[in-house]
Order: structure tokens, then sequence, then C-alpha cells
């Protein structure tokens, strides 16, 4: 049922992401496909000849706790036709991957989801929020504290190629800076700056905001009509900044931005600070607030290895995997002053410290949710209050994750 692609069948993939999505690609796009298209990492399911759904993954990193840069597998382009749905097609497809990425070590896999509930079964779990916003900007400011120095910093109009260019370092300097951060993917760019087409290019601006010259930081944002009044609105793409002062400089701009009354943002962190020095803080609204990307630890030893942990101590982890029995055991982790783990794999019959599914788990990884708030629900079950203390303070990050970009 599922397979990698043949080169004949490409063409048929892109009709089916159509079809599957509800949404044409335009010609420039699926060029730009074709040249990204990783042929041994791209799924198909067939019924008879006919290509009726596809998944895909790509090489990419991502930011662990502990400021580590750690590999991942992004995964794409995931689509069943409406026409072939529960036929067990989605979970062949995922069965094939996660084998797959297992023999290429691969050890974690993070994927963005268009719907809720879709991927907890194949045990991947939510591990990031996001939040939008709407601000009424009509005589709203940035009241930037004295102690931050904004004299030598500057904001200024670039174009698309020259966004092509500048922006993508400033992203990658960033990237190490929050826990959940992933690298921005092959076709990435070309999402956030649109394609160069003057369809595309019409109402999107590019700012950079560079401190004695330096770039520091950028914006990507849209002007359209606002649906919901007469006005005009400001949508925010994007924003990068790689210091205090950029992200206030930037933030400035963007409420300066002249004959715009509504400014809304894609998805930002929920911990989102400018708001705390708006000249009114409750002109910011949060729109909506939800899970963003999910993390599939796809080898548990070693991804609990991999990052680091917040204080010193000892735990023993029970973990059940029903789509991948290979993680399907207790886990003792020893953990040092460092902030490094040592993991080792105890027999399945024992006692445990936590024991909880792999998907909550994955939700726990990047330090975003209490283990102890999900022991309240029944999703970890703990020996005792002191053990769960101890995976709250091991786990929990100093900031809530975050990636800055989607896929």
């Amino acid at each position: 049922m599922t397979a990698t692609v043949a080169h004949h069948e490409v063409e048929s993939v892109f009709e089916t992401l159509e079809r599957g999505f509800g949404e044409r690609i335009s010609p420039a796009y699926r060029q730009a496909l074709r040249k990204a298209t990783i042929p041994d990492r791209l799924l198909v399911s067939r019924d008879g000849p006919q290509v009726v759904g596809t998944a895909a993954s790509e090489p990419a990193r991502m930011t662990l706790p502990g400021e580590v840069v750690a590999p991942v597998a992004a995964v794409v382009g995931v689509a069943v036709l409406p026409t072939h749905r529960r036929q067990g097609r989605l979970r062949s497809m995922m069965r094939y991957q996660l084998d797959d990425l297992r023999a290429r070590g691969e050890d974690l896999a993070v994927l963005t989801s268009s719907e809720a509930r879709i991927y907890q079964r194949f045990g991947y779990g939510p591990a990031t929020l996001a939040s939008t916003y709407r601000l009424e900007k009509r005589d709203l400011s940035v009241l930037v504290p004295e102690r931050i120095d904004l004299s030598g910093m500057a904001v200024r109009f670039v174009e698309r190629d020259e966004a092509e260019r500048r922006f993508p370092p400033l992203l990658s300097a960033h990237q190490p800076s929050r826990s959940g951060e992933v690298s921005r993917l092959t076709l990435g760019w070309e999402d956030v700056l649109g394609t160069d087409t003057e369809e595309e290019q019409k109402d999107r601006f590019f700012v950079e905001c560079t401190e004695a010259g330096e770039p520091v930081g950028y914006a990507i944002y849209r002007i359209g009509r606002d649906p919901g009044t007469s006005g005009r609105v400001l949508r925010l793409v994007e924003l990068c900044a790689l210091s205090d002062p950029a992200y206030l400089a930037l933030w400035s701009y963007l409420l300066e931005v002249d004959l715009v009354g509504t400014l809304v943002t894609g998805h930002r962190p929920t911990d989102e600070p400018i708001r705390w020095l708006l000249s009114d803080p409750r002109r910011m609204v949060p729109l909506r607030t939800g899970e963003h990307t999910y993390v599939r630890l796809v080898e548990v030893a070693a991804s609990l290895a991999a990052r680091r942990y917040f204080a010193e101590g000892e735990l023993t982890i029970a973990v059940a995997d029903r789509f991948c029995q290979w993680n399907t055991g207790r886990y003792h982790l020893s953990f040092g002053g460092d902030g490094t783990a040592a993991v080792e794999r105890l027999p399945l019959e024992g006692a445990a410290d936590l024991a909880a599914d792999v998907s909550v788990l994955a939700s726990c990884y990047l330090g975003g949710l209490r283990p102890s708030a999900l022991a309240q629900i029944g999703l970890v079950e703990a020996a005792s209050p002191r053990a769960l203390a101890t995976a709250d303070r091991l786990f929990l990050g100093p900031v809530p994750p975050f990636s800055t970009t989607s896929f």
C-alpha cells in the first residue's frame, strides 16, 4: 500500500496535495516543489496505479532544552484523498516512515498538523504552543525603558531578493536561543517571502533592522483590507530579532506604519513580552492559542540523552509505545550537574517513578509542560508526589518552547 515515489508519479503527488488540502498550488511553487523533492523520503499510497496518499520527510535541526541543536526529521506533505479516507492509508504511511527514520538513525521527528488529534495515535505529542494577537494600533506605542538604548538602531526596507539573501542567516543565528526552534525547510522561505511574482509581491513588505550598520533582525508583513471594518490591516508574517533593542525597534516600527488601523500577527510565542511595554496593554488581544509543533521520540533513550536538564537527581520512567514497540520499556535517567543525563534501558518489569505514553513524554520533552499538570488529568502516573516534583524540576524549561517556522 505504501512505497517511495516513482519518478513519473511526482506530478500525481502534487495533485493529491491539492485535493487533500483543498488548495491549488501555483505554477511557481509547483516548480519549487519539484526541485526540493527528495525521492527516497517521499512516500505514496496507491490505489492501483493512482496516487491517493502522500507523506514526506526532510532533514532539519531543532533546538532542544539547554541550547542543544540536534538533527530531526521534519514530516511534511501528509495527505490522503477524501475519497480514500478510513482505509488505513495514513497509518500505513506513518508505519513505513517511522521504520525508515529509525533505519536512518534519526531519533526525533517533528511536524505541524492542520487538525488536532490526528498524530497522537502514532506517538506524536503536541510540544509547543503558539498564539495569534490583534492590536488596534491607533495612538498605540512602545514605551521603551531608559535602560535600553535604541539610538544605534535603524529599520530600512529591502526588496525580496535582498531579503532572501539577508534574512536566513539571521533566523539561523536566532535558532539556538530558544527550545523548540526548527530550522527552516527548503521551501520555507518561499512560503514567508512569497514567490517572485507580481501577484504574490503586491502586498508584501520586508524590513531589516540594523545596529551600527550590522543586521540584527527583520520583519515580514502584508497589508490588506480588514474584512471586519472598512480600514486596512497589517498582517505580521514573521519577526526575528537577535537582541532586545532590535525586538523593540521592530515592534516600534510596526506600530508606526501609516494608514493601517489594525495589526494582526501570525503565530507568536505565548509569552510575547511586547504587551508589557505597550502604552495600552489591553489593546493586545489574543485571538487564538493552540498547539503548533508535534514531537515524536523515534528512539526514546537517544532522545532523552540528547537534551539538557535543569536539576540533579535520578528518575525511572516507564514508557508505553503501542505504535513503535521497540520503545516500550523502563528508562533510568541519572542527571549530572552539567545538565546531561545518562540513560539506561532496564528490563520491562519493575518499579518506575513515572509512567506515561510516548506521546505524553513527547509533549514534556521540550520543556513546555509540567509532568505534574498532566498527572492531574491522568496522563502521567507517578509513584509519589516527590517523583512528580523531581520530574517538574528536571524537564521544565526557563521559557515556553516555540518555533518561528511552520512546515
